[in-house]
């Protein structure tokens, strides 16, 4: 009969652990519950069937306990808890260095960014902190990752 007791016990703390795995977001009374009832059904066995009997039955829940995490780790419920960090549908950023050393016209006021249209093409643009007035012709000087950094050409 004690045998079927600490069965039970492990079993029972098995399921409570599995509801919070699959179920229960977090680590709440499901979790302490089956934690605990393992714990206790552990220590029948130790009073029941002395240190052998223990280690088997702790051998057990680690194994039983192994399989749990396997399957948890494995099913749709982990996967819709964690973060997907795949890229579906993105492109590349976009590489700006064939504009080095380009002109092009301003736009609207760069103070210290706005707009430009360089190539035929409209680009934001940043100055290196100075102002530059609409319709104002500039140059390309420098590119730093998305950054298009451009400085006024001086009317002579």
């Amino acid at each position: 009969m004690t045998t079927l007791i600490v069965a039970l016990l492990i079993a029972i703390g098995f399921i409570f652990l599995a509801i919070e795995f699959f179920l229960v977001p977090g680590f709440s009374v499901p979790g302490i519950a089956g934690i605990t009832m393992i714990g206790y059904g552990i220590y029948r066995s130790s009073m029941e069937y002395g240190t052998s009997g223990a280690l088997i039955t702790v051998t057990l829940s680690v194994a039983a306990a192994v399989l749990l995490i396997r399957t948890a780790i494995k099913s749709r419920t982990m996967r819709n808890v964690g973060l997907d960090y795949s890229q579906k549908g993105t492109t590349a950023v976009n590489d700006y260095s064939s504009l080095l050393n380009k002109k092009g016209i301003a736009l609207n006021n760069l103070r210290p960014s706005g707009t430009a249209v360089i190539e035929d093409k409209h680009f934001d643009v940043v100055t290196d902190g100075e102002y530059i007035e609409e319709n104002s012709e500039i140059s390309v000087t420098k590119i730093e990752g998305t950054r298009i950094i451009v400085t006024l050409i001086e009317r002579r």
